[in-house]
């Protein structure tokens, strides 16, 4: 992941076929009202333990939520019984690794983002506690992509800005100003999650616009496989590993295969995303993720089905992956991904170790209990470190890493 700690890779959810209660289809299919007291809204778009999330209010109780646009909107159970939510029923649904989840459903009669009210909105109710206990990186919730249609979604991660209308012509850059770059949106219904077809070569699949996924390109395995993606992978930079693909509302994906690479040549519509950085993931779709914004300013057009790229003046300084990735649990900050032939591997770490200090920085004995993962997250102290300290038997064992 982008910055190396593996917590809540793509909060996504698809509704299953069999549901608990026989109306809640009606219940979640059903249009979420929006009223506007401005032609174009603005908010923060703030940078999140390696997520994004903005502020917004449900029923009149201001939270900030992760923004994620491959998940539908989820609050947590402390938040929905400190509203008083009555409950309509259950969905059955699967999580980024592929792990069922069952969730009770409600109805927020108003959520307002800025200047823009929803109404009836219908929201997934989750114990995150199981998963992330401390409330560091989901606290209150997600908000998710059953509002976005019927407006059009500007994501700017450079002015750190979510700019939301109903028509994408009012977010569209000034006169002299490069135009964007087109290509199209699709929309199966419930939960409304923006869905895009993407080519590489003469391959051609569906592709999800995911925010909860912080890598720029995620690719479904089976497609990795396709022969001409593998042509599409710039030579000499692939590179292999074992470990987990994270952890989601199910709780830890499975350790499995993994793989990273830069890709050239994937379009989506008119768009050629040159050169990105991907990975994969072994449970369908590939993915679009938050990295993407580096590059891009994004706009997801509900209206117009279009999804529209431009181009920054000023990219986001490129991520140069360590090789491992940290992941915090409840028995120490853990090594949960490594890659052979890394500069940390090659120096003695192993899958799994316990990491209790980088560079001499302790990763225990804070009094915040978020304080250590949100500098993994945020400081992004794997990037540049040249000492892990571990604990392995015992024994603390110090390992020095070269540069890769």
């Amino acid at each position: 992941m982008r910055f190396y700690i593996l917590f809540a890779a793509a909060m996504l959810f698809v509704p299953a076929e069999a549901q608990t209660s026989p109306d809640i289809a009606s219940v979640l299919t059903a249009p979420v009202g929006i009223e506007r007291r401005e032609d174009v809204t603005s908010v923060p778009l703030r940078p999140h333990m390696g997520k994004v999330a903005i502020m917004a209010s449900l029923n009149g109780a201001e939270r900030e939520f992760v923004f994620d646009t491959g998940s539908p909107s989820m609050i947590s159970r402390a938040l929905a019984d400190e509203l008083g939510l009555e409950l309509v029923g259950q969905n059955r649904g699967r999580d980024a690794n592929g792990a069922e989840v069952v969730t009770d459903v409600a109805i927020v009669d108003r959520l307002d983002i800025g200047g823009i009210s929803f109404r009836s909105v219908p929201v997934l109710i989750h114990d995150f506690t199981a998963v992330d206990p401390d409330g560091c990186f989901i606290r209150d919730g997600v908000i998710g992509s059953e509002i976005f249609p019927g407006s059009a979604w500007r994501m700017d991660a450079g002015r750190q800005v979510l700019e939301i209308a109903g028509d994408a012509a009012l977010l569209m850059p000034e006169d002299g100003a490069e135009p964007p770059v087109a290509g199209p949106l699709e929309d199966f219904g419930y939960p409304h999650a923006p869905v895009f077809r993407y080519s590489i070569g003469g391959f051609e699949d569906r592709g999800l616009f995911d925010t909860g996924s912080s890598d720029s390109v995620t690719l479904f395995s089976q497609a990795a496989g396709n022969r001409q993606v593998k042509k599409a992978m710039v030579r000499g930079t692939l590179r292999t590993g074992r470990g987990s693909e994270g952890i989601s509302a199910g709780g830890a994906g499975e350790e499995t295969d993994l793989a990273r690479f830069d890709l050239e040549g994937m379009k989506i519509g008119e768009v050629d995303l040159g050169r990105q950085s991907g990975t994969l993931r072994q449970v369908p779709p590939s993915l679009l993720g938050l990295g993407i914004l580096d590059n891009y300013r994004v706009t997801l057009d509900y209206p117009g089905g279009r999804i529209l790229f431009e181009l920054r003046e000023e990219p986001a300084r490129g991520r140069v992956h360590p090789g491992y990735a940290l992941q915090e649990t409840a028995d120490g900050v853990r090594v949960l991904q490594l890659y052979k032939g890394s500069a940390a591997a090659k120096a003695g770490l192993k899958l799994h170790d316990e990491v209790v200090a980088i560079d001499g920085q302790p990763l225990t004995g804070a009094q915040d209990p978020c304080v250590t993962a949100r500098w993994l997250a945020e400081g992004r102290p794997a990037e540049t470190a040249r000492t892990l300290t571990i604990r392995r038997s015992g024994k603390a064992i110090e390992i020095k890493i070269s540069g890769d």
